[in-house]
Formats: C-alpha cells, sequence, structure tokens
C-alpha cells in the first residue's frame, strides 16, 4: 500500500529552534511547503466554497467561478482582499513549479480552480478578477518644483523608516506626490508625530491625510495585449460618478491598481465586473 502522511498545519520550527505558529492561512502554507519538498506535480488545498471567484460573492451575486488562474493573477488579486488561498503559501509553489488546485471539502466532485505557472498560459478572456480593500490611507503632498528638488523622496523615505513605516505605493506628478499606506500600522499618535515631521524636514505647501481610500485591483493575463482595457474599467465608473483619484499600471501589465473613496468601492467592483462579465456564460 502507499505510505500516507498526516503532517499538522499552522506552525513551524524559528532559526533559533522555537515553535512558531503561522498566521491564519498556515495550513495552507504547510501545504505548499511540503508539496514543493516532494517534488508534487499537483498541490490540492481544500477550503469551504467551491472556487475562488472573479468578485467577492457579497459584492457580486453569483460571480462567475475561475477555472484557471495564473500565481501572479492570484498573488495581485490577494492584495486586495482575495482570501480563499494564502498568498504567501504561493512562493513555495512557485519555487517547485507545482500546480494548485483550490476546491470544496464537501463537493470534492467540482473541478474548482487551478493555478498554475504563468508559462504557456493562454488567457481566455480581458480580466480574471476584480478585488477592493478599504484598509489603506493616503498622504497627499504638494510643492511648487517638487520635480527640481534633489533628495525630497529620500528625506520622505527616511522619515518613514525613522517611524517604521512601510508604504504601498507612491505615485507622482511635477508638483505632487501621493504616498499611500496600509493604515493598519499607525496609531492617530504616530500618525501626528510623522506627519509633523514631514512637515517640520520637507516644508510642502500643502500636507494632506486621507482616511477615505478604497484600493481596487483590477487584474487579468488577457490585458497585456489587449487595447482599450483601460477605457473599459473607466467608462462604467464614469457613469456612475465614481470617482477615480489614483490610477497605476503595473509593468507586467497584468494589473490596473485604482484608488477610490471607500464608499464607492463595492459599487466600482460591481460596476467593473459587470462590464467584463455581463452576458458571458458560466462553465
Amino acid at each position: 500500500m502507499p505510505e500516507i502522511l498526516v503532517v499538522p498545519g499552522f506552525y513551524g520550527v524559528t532559526t533559533q529552534g522555537k515553535i512558531a505558529t503561522f498566521s491564519r492561512g498556515g495550513s495552507d502554507i504547510t501545504g505548499s511547503i511540503w508539496a514543493r519538498g516532494i517534488k508534487a506535480d499537483l498541490y490540492e488545498n481544500f477550503t469551504d466554497v467551491n472556487a475562488i471567484y472573479a468578485a467577492d460573492p457579497r459584492i457580486v451575486a453569483n460571480p462567475h467561478p475561475i477555472k484557471i488562474m495564473t500565481y501572479r493573477e492570484l498573488r495581485e488579486l490577494s492584495y486586495a482582499g482575495f482570501s480563499v488561498f494564502h498568498d504567501e503559501a504561493l512562493i513555495p509553489a512557485i519555487q517547485g513549479q507545482v500546480f494548485i488546485n483550490v476546491k470544496n471539502t464537501n463537493h470534492p466532485e467540482l473541478p474548482g480552480t487551478m493555478i498554475v505557472p504563468e508559462k504557456d498560459f493562454h488567457p481566455k478572456s480581458t480580466i480574471t478578477g476584480v478585488a477592493s480593500s478599504n484598509h489603506f490611507s493616503a498622504l497627499y503632498l504638494h510643492k511648487y518644483l517638487l520635480n527640481k528638488e534633489t533628495g525630497f523622496t529620500l528625506k520622505l523615505l527616511e522619515i518613514f523608516y525613522k517611524f517604521n513605516i512601510s508604504y504601498e505605493h507612491m505615485p507622482s506628478g511635477i508638483d505632487d506626490l501621493t504616498v499611500i499606506f496600509d493604515k493598519r500600522q499607525f496609531t492617530e499618535e504616530l500618525r501626528a508625530q510623522m506627519c509633523s515631521e514631514i512637515q517640520k524636514v520637507i516644508h510642502p505647501d500643502q500636507l494632506e491625510w486621507i482616511d477615505d481610500y478604497a484600493i481596487i485591483m483590477v487584474v487579468g493575463e488577457g490585458m497585456r495585449n489587449k487595447i482599450g482595457a483601460m477605457k473599459n474599467i473607466t467608462t462604467p465608473l464614469a457613469k456612475e460618478h465614481i470617482a477615480i483619484h489614483m490610477i497605476n499600471q503595473g509593468a507586467s501589465r497584468i494589473s490596473i491598481m485604482l484608488g477610490t473613496k471607500k464608499e464607492d468601492a463595492a459599487n466600482a467592483v460591481s460596476q467593473i465586473y459587470q462590464q467584463f462579465f455581463k452576458g458571458v456564460a458560466k462553465s
């Protein structure tokens, strides 16, 4: 008979030899490490949903299940809230090029979602999914001739380092710069201290802290060679009078990030989803 190994998840041993527990989703990571370690062809990950969906079912009723997606598509979508499969569990799978099949424990006969390497992947649709997350804040700085001031960004980064703060994105113009943070790392006191330091060191003409901020991620390998994807994303938002405060497209060209008000985030996801999936038959 073949040997069956039962390995508990959620904990491991640190480099100092101490037992440490993983964060939520730790069993995903454990399974991925084992799959890579034994050079498995397939890692089946059982959860409580039938598949990974193209949008959050709490926002879009009965969204399309994703049959197949790439590692990096899931990584991009996980950033904005796709939590079915732990994003850190992707790393061992990517290193070992192990295919992942996310399936429902209660309905194992269903195909679930396959997560595969980008190599030889041929997308059948423009976008794979759209997600949003509200745990962001933004710092807006305005200063005339900012683009000609040597060391401006260095001074800003040194302040972040001083207060042990990491930033997510930093879109800029010739006189303006916006820094987007995961606001869960701030207390009100820490935020006030950091802003005071920025005012003192950089002397911006305007400094504004924006708490009402959400990130929308539109992701799909099919966007790489699709002309007009940006128009199809922004047009339905304009019709709904949803203001876009920031647009950022990654170098891979498989994701477009939008910044909106928190109150607009769910509607933005719904409108983008309908634009790309309305009338598309579910398989």
